[in-house]
């Protein structure tokens, strides 16, 4: 959850689009954004290793192409899209390119509309009004890494000693906080590491 930000255009290929949000440090916008995220395993992209890759960036095409280009982005309130309509006019929104009137459908597989649908479902329950308010801007591609450094239990990279994989891009972790964390486990067992070069041990 991001208060008082914005979502923002953090595509990096001509013609794909990628969103993000962030907030300001002063967190004093009118806006306020989170990403619904949906877990996709590797058996989901296929079996080539970097399959999940090309998955992520045939999902930016698609949105690209439902936003009409320019970096516009697709849109639809939660309520349309739980009930597979078509906005007819969406509120004003953070995001400074622009949104256009679209169905997630049209860029998004069918199984992660799905579990989305589900999700939202379950948040309208627990906070009344959340469909009726909230709109969908996508899409977000880059929660996490689409590719992981294998490391061993020593958090050393299997085929590169010396080099630690560490955080999301790596593939070790999904956010900021589960990143922190793994950085800091990763740096417990660097000193450890030092310490027993100084004491003489293997």
């Amino acid at each position: 959850m991001c208060p008082g930000g914005a979502v923002i255009n953090s595509s990096s290929e001509e013609g794909m689009l990628c969103t993000n949000g962030m907030s300001m440090s002063s967190r004093d916008s009118k806006w306020s954004n989170a990403a619904v995220v949906v877990t996709v395993r590797s058996e989901d992209s296929g079996p080539d290793a970097l399959a999940g890759i090309e998955f992520q960036r045939e999902i930016e095409r698609r949105a690209f192409v439902a936003g009409g280009g320019m970096f516009r982005a697709p849109c639809q309130g939660v309520s349309c899209f739980l009930s597979r309509k078509i906005d007819s006019t969406l509120p004003r929104t953070s995001y400074v390119n622009g949104v256009v009137p679209s169905a997630l459908d049209s860029f998004l597989p069918g199984w992660i509309c799905a579990e989305l649908r589900a999700g939202l479902a379950s948040f309208d329950k627990r906070m009344k009004g959340f469909a009726s308010s909230a709109v969908l801007i996508g899409a977000e591609t880059r929660t996490s890494s689409p590719v992981r450094v294998t490391r061993g239990e020593d958090f050393q990279s299997v085929s590169h000693r010396g080099l630690y994989p560490v955080g999301e891009g790596a593939g070790y972790a999904g956010g900021i906080v589960s990143s922190a964390i793994d950085g800091i486990r990763c740096a417990d067992v660097i000193i450890d590491v030092i310490n027993m070069q100084k004491q003489g041990m293997p």
